[in-house]
């Protein structure tokens, strides 16, 4: 069998997060647990990694990149610059 997940956000995870995508779910949620991370509302909480994938046989993941510019004006969440967005694509790049 042959699995596909086309939308996971690794790379955002993996920056904006501060996760080690290498170790599993259940390492990832007892390092921020012991840290005791708050600043994000599911931390402790993570549900997959690159062991989990591999073990669950994902054979392809088709990783969202996430960097959004928002004008002042705009009530969205986002960076403050064009440049700022990128360089976040490039980062999960």
């Amino acid at each position: 069998m042959f699995t596909i997940d086309a939308h996971l956000d690794l790379s955002m995870n993996a920056m904006e997060w501060n996760r080690d995508l290498r170790l599993t779910a259940a390492e990832i949620n007892a390092r921020e647990r012991a840290r005791g991370l708050t600043d994000k509302p599911d931390r402790g909480t993570a549900v997959v990694s690159f062991p989990d994938l591999r073990r669950g046989q994902i054979g392809l993941v088709v990783a969202t990149q996430i960097a959004r510019y928002v004008a002042l004006d705009n009530p969205l969440p986002g960076w403050n610059s064009p440049e700022q967005a990128w360089s976040q694509t490039q980062a999960q790049l």
